[in-house]
C-alpha cells in the first residue's frame, strides 16, 4: 500500500509523473512504505466551485489511503511529507496566492479493505 489519488482542479499545470515518483521515493524513504505497494493517481476535474467562483482559482488535493497499524508521528510525517512536495511543484501559485492545498491520511481497517497485488507476486517470483 499505499494507495494515492491527487484530487485537482483541471486548471492546475503540474508534472503528475515527477511529482508521484519524487513522493513515492520520499514515503518509500522512510521506512514505513513499501515500493512495491505504491499506486497512484490523478484525477482532475472542469466542474468545481472555490470561494466565490473565479476561474483562476485552483486546488489540490492529496488523499494517501493505507493499511492500519503506523504510529500518529508516521502518518503526520506523510503527511508533511505530501504537503511540502505539493508546494514545491505548485510554488508559483502558490506565491501567486491562486491555489488551496490539502493533503488527506485514511488508514484502510486490515481483514475489510483487501488487496491482492500480482505485480509484487511476479517480482518476487523473478527474483
Amino acid at each position: 500500500m499505499p494507495n494515492i489519488t491527487l484530487e485537482c482542479t483541471s486548471n492546475v499545470t503540474l508534472d503528475y509523473k515527477l511529482f508521484f515518483e519524487e513522493l513515492c521515493d520520499r514515503l518509500v524513504a522512510t521506512g514505513h512504505a513499501p515500493k512495491l505497494g505504491m499506486k497512484c493517481r490523478a484525477i482532475s476535474s472542469d466542474d468545481h466551485y472555490i470561494i466565490d467562483g473565479k476561474p483562476g482559482y485552483k486546488m489540490v488535493n492529496l488523499l494517501i489511503r493505507l493499511r492500519e497499524g503506523r504510529s500518529k508521528k508516521v502518518l503526520k510525517e506523510f503527511s508533511q511529507i505530501g504537503m511540502d512536495l505539493l508546494q514545491e511543484h505548485l510554488k508559483e501559485d502558490v506565491d501567486n496566492h491562486a491555489v488551496i492545498l490539502s493533503t488527506e491520511i485514511k488508514e484502510l481497517i486490515k481483514g475489510q479493505d483487501l488487496t491482492f497485488n500480482s505485480i509484487r507476486k511476479g517480482m518476487e517470483k523473478n527474483n
